[in-house]
């Protein structure tokens, strides 16, 4: 059965709890028949907000809400699981899209209706920070590689929608993120880190789209049909991520030679085709080590590593702490 909720629901027999730690932070919690939820926000200088959703559903929900019509800006990281949203009829958005695990993203939809679709017995985490175009105009100085989007929001911050998927989350972002969901300190100090960690995040973002802009436009030099080849290569690796094909098999079997996958990988995507698969493979044991009681052993094995040892030590250098560590979190 799917459960459908609204922003103004009357949650009835649910059972709903708000603490108000202080004037700017709090704690909404929900706990149903059919799962739990819970959203702990943070008021930061220069309108910035942060917010730390968790949730997790026995049954299929969708959740309808309704943005108001100010220019905010919404950069969401997903830390595991992820949701399924459709936005009927509006101009320059996709009628339907995926936000998933270890993606980052960037959106402005104004005046927007729109159904998130969350699966069942899946955990999802996000962190999330709302700010607006003229946070950008408080920093002296010019920006250099800013995407074009931002550029036209900063100068002029009308009603403008999109949504900008931004590839993976870097090991940079998942250290910031680390240590937002552990921040050490209480009140005034609380308050003062999490600005500077919600920052630094912004700023990792921003740049990523800035590189991802200058990275498309360097992969120009490749004709459309070998731009499709890649994507097709890309479609590959996900189906056949426990064993995927070797670099000469897999050019040949999108009819490109090694050295054009190699390069086109790169500039297309950011980065190399083995690094991609290495990324997929931590990605998804990041979500077997939340969402089963596999051994941390047949995890790596299950992802295509045979070595648990070397499985761990490229876990902490992607993630910044141990699959251990990662199973036994200290935030939420």
């Amino acid at each position: 059965m799917t459960i459908r909720l609204t922003g103004t629901e009357d949650f009835g027999e649910f059972c709903q709890d708000v603490q108000l730690f202080n004037d700017y932070e709090g704690k909404e919690q929900l706990s149903t028949w059919f799962g739990k939820y819970s959203f702990h926000w943070t008021g930061l200088r220069h309108n910035l907000g942060l917010g730390i959703h968790n949730n997790e559903y026995s049954q299929p929900v969708i959740f309808e809400q309704k943005h108001d019509d100010s220019p905010l800006l919404t950069s969401k990281f997903f830390l595991s699981s992820g949701v399924r949203t459709v936005t009927p009829n509006v101009p320059g958005v996709s009628d339907d899209y995926e936000e998933v695990a270890g993606y980052n993203y960037l959106f402005c939809l104004p005046d927007v209706r729109e159904f998130e679709h969350f699966n069942a017995n899946k955990r999802t985490e996000c962190i999330s920070i709302y700010w607006y175009p003229d946070l950008l105009d408080s920093f002296q100085g010019s920006f250099e590689q800013l995407p074009t989007l931002l550029e036209q929001l900063r100068e002029n911050p009308i009603k403008e929608r999109f949504h900008q998927p931004l590839e993976a989350t870097t090991p940079a972002m998942w250290l910031v993120l680390k240590q937002i969901l552990q921040c050490p300190f209480r009140e005034k100090l609380r308050q003062m880190y999490l600005e500077a960690k919600v920052l630094e995040l912004l700023t990792l973002q921003i740049a990523q789209w800035g590189e991802n802009h200058h990275l498309l436009q360097r992969s120009l030099y490749f004709r459309a049909d070998e731009i499709e080849r890649l994507h097709h290569a890309k479609a590959i690796l996900n189906q056949r991520l426990p064993h995927p094909p070797s670099l000469l098999n897999l050019a040949k079997e999108i009819g490109l030679n090694d050295f054009k996958l190699k390069r086109g990988f790169r500039e297309v995507f950011g980065t190399t085709v083995l690094g991609y698969v290495q990324s997929l493979r931590l990605e998804q044991a990041k979500q077997l080590l939340r969402g089963t009681n596999l051994l941390i052993a047949q995890i790596a094995y299950q992802v295509g590593y045979e070595s648990t040892s070397h499985f761990s030590y490229l876990f902490k250098r992607q993630f910044g702490m141990t699959p251990r560590e990662y199973r036994q979190p200290k935030g939420l």
